[in-house]
């Protein structure tokens, strides 16, 4: 049984992939929310862990009046999470070379069916970020590209597919047919079981869904608060940065003892980049505070402490205090009583279902 702590929870929260404007996910979500990250670094944190399963061209409607029918590159991918038999199923878009960058495509719509039983199918979204309610792609009102082809020359769009309803990821992640309905004929895309073509990723990107107490198996009365957020830089003023320099950061609040027994409070904080799976983080001893007082407590660097992200559920943490005779090593934090900050699950609905049945 897991021993408890109890600390103020400092609810900070992030999101993987940028801000965005809602402030509640979707919790039913056939995919863990967690798992993902941009796609660009998806390709690097996970490397063969990503199965294309389809590689071509399929027609779209233009935006422009009259509507056009035009041909658009596309790729769609079968990306495993930390979690086993879980991935994520991203639909990539590029132009052809020498199209016109400020072509605006409607959005093609998309019927997905279980390839054991085709009458068991849903509409799927097309979403910008995942796990969102009111970001993303739905019909064929909506559209991608560059108006006016001036201060965005993106010639690659990428989507992850979700489904806005309670499909479990047992389906989600069986052997699907994708109908995509868009200026042509049907293009039907048959998509592999995760089990079929991926291995669990080896780890998942360190993100905002990950906030929370943390415990150690066996190790009663002790444990850590962890947040994960967005950085805030005045310095950058209006200027928004580049997602791939995006900046996170990890704070942490280690609740424990010294070797004599008496409580022992250690913080930390360090930045890391968008979609790193690790992070090293200093560690300073916090004392002679002043109860609700305006003095400043004494805080000095003490040792350091490793976090890696291996599931939702599991974080590796490796720490070094041998400089206030603690020593090193090595130990797995635990959620304590599995909870995820509300509103920013980690994992899938079927996981968290599972998990509290049993």
């Amino acid at each position: 049984m897991k021993s408890c702590v109890f600390v103020l929870l400092m609810v900070v929260c992030s999101f993987e992939l940028k801000a965005a404007s809602v402030l509640v996910g979707n919790p039913f979500t056939p995919y863990p929310p967690g798992c993902a990250t941009l796609p660009d670094l998806q390709a690097a944190l996970y490397g063969d862990n990503r199965a294309k399963v389809f590689d071509g061209r399929v027609s779209l409607h233009t935006a422009s009046l009259p509507r056009e029918a035009r041909d658009v590159n596309l790729a769609v991918y079968r990306v495993a999470c930390a979690e086993s038999n879980r991935s994520i199923i991203w639909l990539e878009f590029s132009i052809p070379e020498g199209v016109d960058p400020s072509t605006v495509y409607e959005t093609p719509y998309i019927y997905a069916q279980l390839a054991q039983d085709p009458n068991y199918g849903f509409s799927a979204f097309l979403m910008r970020e995942p796990n969102t309610w009111g970001i993303g792609i739905e019909s064929f009102t909506q559209t991608f590209g560059n108006p006016g082809g001036i201060n965005n020359h993106e010639t690659r769009w990428t989507f992850v597919l979700d489904t806005r309803t309670t499909w479990l990821s047992s389906q989600y992640n069986a052997s699907l047919k994708l109908n995509l309905y868009g200026a042509g004929n049907p293009v039907i895309i048959d998509v592999p079981a995760t089990e079929d073509v991926l291995s669990a990723a080896p780890g998942i990107p360190l993100n905002g869904r990950l906030s929370g107490n943390w415990v150690m198996e066996g190790i009663p009365d002790q444990g850590l608060l962890i947040s994960v957020s967005e950085q805030v830089d005045d310095q950058r003023g209006s200027e928004a940065p580049e997602p791939l320099d995006f900046r996170l950061l990890m704070f942490l609040s280690w609740y424990t003892y010294n070797a004599d027994g008496d409580l022992l409070w250690l913080t930390g904080a360090a930045e890391f980049a968008l979609g790193a799976t690790e992070v090293t983080v200093p560690i300073e001893l916090v004392t002679h505070g002043q109860f609700f007082g305006s003095k400043t407590a004494d805080r000095e660097v003490v040792g350091s402490v490793t976090i890696t992200g291996n599931n939702c559920n599991d974080l590796g943490f490796e720490y070094d205090l041998a400089d206030i005779g603690l020593g090193s090593g090595t130990q797995n934090l635990q959620r304590l009583f599995s909870l995820e900050t509300a509103g920013y699950v980690c994992r899938d609905l079927e996981a968290r279902i599972l998990e509290n049945g049993k």
